[in-house]
């Protein structure tokens, strides 16, 4: 039984090197760039211009991967280590995650397109832009236009700029904000779509 617990723990702490790019918030909910320079179940480093102290909670979004939360525990050349806390079953998703970033990073530049998990599509291709709803922690409802979407976020046209982290639904998919953008904001769903969406269906009441 020991013995067994001791090769879980260290498969949970086996890092990969993986080339993934993300953001992240301070205490002080600054927003900064960030790139994964390794990644484990218990911890990730990170290249990152954010400032930060020893024991700092930091939020980081990373792209693939999704949220985490996690305390800042060593300082680094460039940026910082952050311990993470993943429960059952999102720690054996991101493990599974992990072990296909990892296999397909190493594929050609010329195949990287066709490798990618969560491609988007665009209004062009799709249809999209149809008029969504998005409703705001506070309950407020505001018409929005969805710009791009893949499984895991959409990309939504709105005069608003909800903070980053605060909880929105749009259309009938609830998720977080991740980023702001000159036309609006970004979203990460909170479940990922089983199919690559073929319209914006999902994202109308």
């Amino acid at each position: 039984m020991q013995e067994k617990k001791l090769n879980e723990d260290r498969r949970r702490a086996e890092r990969k090197e993986l080339s993934v790019d993300g953001r992240l918030m301070t205490p002080a909910g600054e927003e900064f760039t960030c790139s994964v320079l390794d990644i484990s179940l218990v911890g990730i480093a990170l290249s990152t211009p954010a400032p930060a102290n020893l024991d700092d909670k930091v939020i980081i979004y990373l792209n693939d991967l999704g949220r985490f939360e996690g305390k800042v525990v060593r300082m680094i050349n460039g940026g910082f280590c952050v311990e993470i806390h993943l429960v059952t079953p999102r720690r054996e998703r991101v493990a599974e995650r992990i072990r296909w970033l990892f296999e397909n990073q190493r594929l050609p530049a010329a195949s990287a397109e066709s490798q990618r998990q969560f491609p988007r599509i665009t209004p062009k291709e799709s249809g999209l832009g149809a008029a969504s709803r998005l409703i705001l922690p506070n309950g407020e409802r505001t018409e929005c236009r969805v710009l791009d979407m893949s499984l895991s976020g959409a990309h939504l046209k709105t005069d608003l700029r909800p903070p980053i982290d605060s909880r929105v639904q749009v259309g009938r998919m609830t998720g977080r904000v991740v980023r702001h953008t000159p036309e609006g904001i970004g979203v990460h769903f909170d479940n990922l779509a089983t199919e690559l969406p073929t319209d914006a269906s999902h994202l109308t009441e």
